[in-house]
């Protein structure tokens, strides 16, 4: 991780591109990268993730549909499912509405895996119809929010029985689910509520977050980090045995990004540019950084491997809703939305979605 640390540099800016136009060489090691506009995507489209090297897929509304990443043409699965999620083999889809969870394969019907009238006890609270597929596809997560508890529980996906988890710990507010690590474990973040010296002056985001873990094998929730008040971690993803952590401090608008091994929880500083949020490549030799406004967003790649040169910073219109590196790790898909003014009527504004692919020259 130190070697992979030492690569990343921060180079100085070069001339920025928009998505109409590909982004300029510059002189010190950084590369254009091209933006490529996918015209005809669906309307209201946000991305969730690549199918494959040549397709991504999203919602457009509460539609799924798979795009083609070359033409735009759009496969949609006929159906209504917000908040679905694709399964890790990409061959299904999950989510949830008012009467429980469901799933459907491509190509087949939707099947109820859980009636939520069925249960001989509910989860106090309603269904945030929020789910989280185990990598192995046995197992899905999802919760119950009332008011500030959250109780979160697994769903198998052959027979559809529910197992609540325990995800609290004294002093640390309702947590919040981010991925699954491995078959076993589920990677979690919760706010502080206690200071470090024990003083509980309530602050409605909580004086510090740390990161948990829940293990399914042994039925254990434990603390895997120690921060200081004012500083507040989640993940942005993973490669390998490393997560990709989110550091924010309080007040900053921009956080900072650190790798932690989940074998011994070590955190290491990327020394990566500062942004709103990040995205890695499977195999970790990529980053992109983004830095979202309402107006104009900038994406900032770097490269994370010694030979390989940095990606000069593009702008794209709009504040950034989703962002994916395909498979392969040679291109970032990322979507879009901005308020535009309506031509001919200028005070009247419209949400205009956007989808584009950045991809090294």
């Amino acid at each position: 991780i130190a070697l992979l640390a030492a690569c990343t540099e921060q180079q100085p800016e070069s001339r920025r591109a928009t998505d109409t136009a590909p982004s300029q060489p510059a002189r010190d090691s950084q590369v254009a990268w091209t933006v490529r506009p996918v015209l005809n995507a669906p309307n209201y489209f946000v991305l969730s993730d690549w199918v494959d090297d040549g397709t991504v897929w999203g919602l457009a509304g509460e539609n799924p549909v798979d795009i083609d990443a070359r033409t735009g043409a759009g496969t949609p699965w006929r159906i209504r499912a917000a908040g679905a999620r694709r399964s890790p083999d990409r061959s299904a889809l999950a989510w949830g509405d008012a009467s429980g969870i469901w799933i459907m394969r491509r190509g087949g019907r939707p099947r109820r895996l859980l009636t939520y009238a069925s249960l001989p006890q509910v989860p106090a609270g309603d269904p945030t119809n929020e789910v989280h597929w185990a990598p192995n596809g046995r197992r899905l997560l999802t919760s119950w929010r009332d008011e500030g508890n959250v109780t979160y529980a697994l769903v198998d996906t052959l027979n559809g029985t529910l197992e609540p988890i325990a995800t609290r710990l004294p002093g640390y507010g309702a947590a919040n689910a981010h991925l699954w690590l491995d078959d076993r474990r589920i990677h979690f973040s919760a706010p502080a509520y206690a200071r470090k010296d024990g003083s509980t002056d309530y602050v409605e985001s909580g004086l510090r977050a740390d990161l948990f873990v829940h293990d399914v094998g042994t039925h254990t929730y434990e603390k895997v980090t120690d921060v200081p008040d004012g500083v507040f971690l989640s993940v942005a993803g993973a490669f390998g045995d490393t997560i990709v952590a989110i550091r924010r401090s309080t007040g900053e608008s921009l956080a900072t990004f650190s790798l932690i091994e989940t074998r011994t929880w070590q955190e290491t500083p990327t020394a990566l540019d500062r942004g709103s949020g990040i995205a890695i490549t499977n195999d970790g030799a990529r980053a992109g950084i983004f830095r979202s406004h309402d107006i104009m967003s900038e994406v900032i790649i770097r490269s994370r491997r010694a030979g390989q040169p940095h990606g000069a910073p593009v702008l794209l219109p709009g504040r950034i809703t989703g962002t994916a590196w395909s498979p392969n790790g040679r291109a970032l898909a990322i979507s879009t939305m901005a308020e535009e003014p309506v031509a001919g009527s200028p005070n009247d504004r419209r949400a205009r979605y956007r989808l584009s692919i950045l991809e090294a020259l």
